[in-house]
């Protein structure tokens, strides 16, 4: 693990990025199905929580051993809660901005 650095993604060409986005609307078309049939609130629960276990499973695969686990765990639940309130923070901008757009009220 030296000189690794497991929290961040590695800066490759813009498949990467591509792929990125890709998976990114697949992963909300997903879950926009899945409020068609269930309570959003469970939806975004679930969506929550496999996250959580994915990431989970991404730092233990990486670290490869349970004693880099053990010295990984802070700093990883710090980059994953970080980059989660850098996300939601741009989000919740975009829809103030664009509220009336997005949330159409009949």
């Amino acid at each position: 693990m030296a000189g690794e650095n497991i929290t961040e993604p590695k800066q490759e060409a813009s498949a990467d990025d591509a792929a990125f986005w890709s998976l990114t609307d697949k992963f909300i078309g997903f879950a926009n199905e899945q409020a068609a049939s269930n309570d959003v609130s469970v939806v975004n629960a679930s969506f929550l929580f496999a996250s959580a276990r994915f990431n989970t499973f991404l730092i233990a695969n990486q670290c490869g051993t349970k004693e880099n686990f053990e010295a990984e765990k802070a700093a990883a639940l710090d980059y994953f809660v970080n980059q989660y309130k850098i996300a939601l923070t741009e989000h919740m901008a975009d829809y103030q901005a664009k509220f009336d757009t997005y949330i159409k009220n009949t």
